[in-house]
């Protein structure tokens, strides 16, 4: 059963249902775009978004600190170019903007014409591109996802353009984070896996890509070791390293079961020496028809990035 009016998801009642619990966030006509209306102008303004049935993602993280604003298309489609640039000149008279893009095909292709039209039109626009996701090997880099490490950069690029960075040095962070970010996701049931009973599929993607394999479920600790060997394996870290934890329903998990896979997830850092400077347990980005969970590591290579998660900040979802 799902909570909704009609059998498929609706866009317009869940646009309504935001903007009553978040008068913060003020809604571009005609488009599943918010902005935040504290936004400072004199600022490079954060955009980022993606398809709907990723809640809070990314509309959750609007707000001063996070993202200037966030515009959302169809479930799992991005939004179209157009609409894209339409948010862009509604959020800043500066034309000037930084666009925060996951590494799917549809997603970049949207954000990189928008980038182009605005360009031509004298616009000067950065861009990152977060390729997280490590369940793909890692010689197919151009296959990796954009999954939950996502709203890390959402939160720490927010810190830096808050406090005035410019395009070229948030580009600059932005990318040193995404060389340092790392994520991988298991479902337990989902819309598009044909699962048995207390079956579990890994490497699983926000949209219901396919995983890596499927295994029976045994427990929380044993689901720890499989994706922390998973990371090991892609970071190569070593006793002393410094990370930064996100665990992140990716939908149907209770606050109880996603704070005994963080207990066990950091438990198990611990017994390789790793040190963990930050720790975030929620859902910050699910995915619609999938009940399941996923790690991200970041390797701190900057003190200052941890200052960047602390700082406060006043958005709906982090």
């Amino acid at each position: 059963m799902r909570l909704t009016n009609t059998h498929d998801i609706s866009l317009e009642n869940t646009i309504q249902g935001i903007k009553l619990a978040y008068p913060s966030l003020k809604q571009v006509s005609g488009i599943f775009g918010f902005i935040d209306r504290n936004f400072n102008d004199e600022h490079i303004p954060l955009i980022s978004g993606g398809g709907a049935g990723h809640d809070p993602a990314h509309w959750g993280f609007v707000g001063p600190g996070m993202l200037s604003a966030s515009i959302t298309g169809e479930l799992f489609e991005p939004p179209t170019p157009e609409e894209i640039i339409t948010v862009t000149k509604k959020t800043t008279t500066l034309k000037k903007a930084f666009y925060i893009v996951k590494n799917f095909p549809k997603d970049v292709a949207a954000f990189t014409q928008a980038k182009v039209t605005l360009e031509d039109k004298g616009w000067q626009i950065g861009m990152v591109i977060v390729r997280d996701d490590v369940s793909v090997d890692s010689s197919f880099e151009k296959r990796r996802r954009g999954v939950a490490g996502t709203v890390l950069i959402h939160k720490i690029l927010g810190y830096y353009a808050q406090k005035g960075a410019n395009i070229d040095t948030l580009e600059m962070i932005g990318q040193h984070l995404t060389e340092n970010l790392k994520t991988i996701g298991v479902a337990f049931s989902g819309d598009n896996f044909n699962l048995k009973d207390n079956e579990i599929y890994y490497g699983i993607g926000i949209h219901g890509e396919p995983g890596y394999r499927k295994e029976e479920f045994k427990s929380s600790e044993l689901l720890a070791r499989e994706l922390i060997a998973k990371l090991r394996l892609n970071f190569q870290w070593y006793k002393g390293d410094t990370f930064v934890v996100l665990i992140n329903s990716l939908g149907g998990t209770t606050p109880i079961e996603n704070l005994i896979f963080n207990n066990d997830v950091c438990s198990l850092l611990a017994l390789d020496n790793i040190n963990i400077a930050f720790d975030k347990v929620g859902t910050f980005l699910s995915s619609y028809g999938i009940n399941g969970i996923s790690l991200s590591l970041l390797k701190v290579e900057d003190a200052d990035w941890l200052h960047a998660l602390q700082a406060p900040v006043n958005v709906p979802a982090w």
